[in-house]
């Protein structure tokens, strides 16, 4: 009756080649113990506790899968990553890069798209030698970029994918997801609207429409001959919001309109012996509530795995911006930022989803 223990340790250190920085130095990214175990022959619980720099713990995830419906059905109820896309399912130890792409960062802030609620996933029968799986989820999200955190309203999730196998040695993914819900006031209209000192005066709505669509893509190559010694991996996911905004005028009056907005990355990956790969990403993205601030990104990343309970990655780092988005981050247009990542891995971790 005893669960399943695990614990992953992630040591981050972050430098600034150009400019002086609060964030630059090393620290404890974020420590995650994960407790596992079948409750009955009907389901299975899976918690994961995750404590931050500053000392905090929190629920990660945690979650009841009812794994025995009928019809291909199967059930999650608690808390858990929505299955937006690809990278956003991942925890940050399980990322290929030291950071996560910059589109799901300006989409959904510093943490994955996570919600409380229920969640049911179909394997759809009658597709032949393809695995087409669909997910629908109706959840409250603690996300506060895209989505109104402070009511926690609920939020409507579809996502479908399907994995072809090309050859013994190849298999393709394609995936489709939309996210549906409520926003409230960007965090910029607050400050605009404290600055201009109409706090109490001028109120922005908390009942905005806002949608974010994806699209994902996945081709990996596996030889069966060489399969511990080489490896490639190509993963590309593109993303759009759609989001009603207020924006504060000259007179103080409220203004609403509709941003659309864009963005993505593409990440290939080679792994040319055992234990080393590298790996080169490309980002671009603009922003949920301002279109004309754009971002692109490039990356040069090593990853070393010792055993498969350890491994450190190393990322060099591009970023452009333009003024609308330098200006959301202390007005530095362009940044070349250094990474190394330390993750230890101990206890009966279970394998991620493939």
């Amino acid at each position: 009756f005893n669960p399943a223990i695990s614990a992953v340790f992630q040591g981050i250190g972050a430098s600034s080649i150009n400019h002086n920085r609060d964030e630059d130095g090393f620290s404890l990214s974020e420590a995650e113990i994960g407790l596992q175990a079948a409750v009955d022959p009907y389901a299975r619980f899976d918690m994961f506790l995750s404590f931050g720099a500053d000392g905090g713990a929190e629920v990660e995830e945690g979650y009841m899968t009812f794994q025995t419906l009928p019809g291909g059905l199967q059930a999650r109820a608690g808390r858990f990553k929505d299955a937006f896309g690809k990278w956003n399912q991942l925890h940050n130890h399980a990322f290929f890069t030291v950071d996560r792409p910059d589109v799901l960062t300006s989409f959904f802030g510093e943490e994955s798209l996570t919600g409380d609620g229920a969640s049911l996933s179909w394997l759809v029968p009658g597709t032949g030698s393809a695995y087409v799986e669909s997910v629908s989820e109706v959840v409250s999200t603690p996300n506060d970029q895209m989505f109104n955190a402070r009511r926690r309203d609920l939020m409507y999730l579809q996502h479908i994918s399907s994995v072809f196998t090309l050859s013994p040695n190849a298999t393709f993914e394609f995936g489709a997801s939309g996210a549906t819900g409520k926003a409230g006031p960007s965090e910029r209209l607050v400050d605009a609207i404290d600055s201009a000192g109409l706090s109490g005066t001028v109120t922005p709505s908390n009942d905005l429409s806002s949608s974010v669509f994806g699209a994902d893509l996945t081709w990996k190559w596996k030889p069966v001959q060489f399969n511990v010694y080489r490896s490639f991996l190509w993963q590309t996911e593109a993303l759009q919001s759609v989001r009603r905004v207020e924006s504060l005028d000259a007179g103080g009056i409220l203004l609403r309109r509709t941003a659309r907005s864009f963005g993505g990355y593409s990440y290939a990956e080679y792994q040319f012996a055992k234990r080393w790969r590298t790996g080169l990403r490309y980002d671009y993205t603009e922003f949920p509530d301002d279109e004309h601030a754009r971002q692109t990104a490039a990356s040069i990343v090593f990853r070393v795995q010792p055993t498969e309970f350890q491994e450190f990655r190393f990322q060099l780092k591009h970023t452009g911006r333009n003024d609308a988005a330098a200006a959301r981050f202390d007005d530095i247009g362009s940044d070349n930022e250094f990474f190394i990542e330390w993750i230890p891995v101990i206890g009966a971790h279970a394998a991620h989803k493939y």
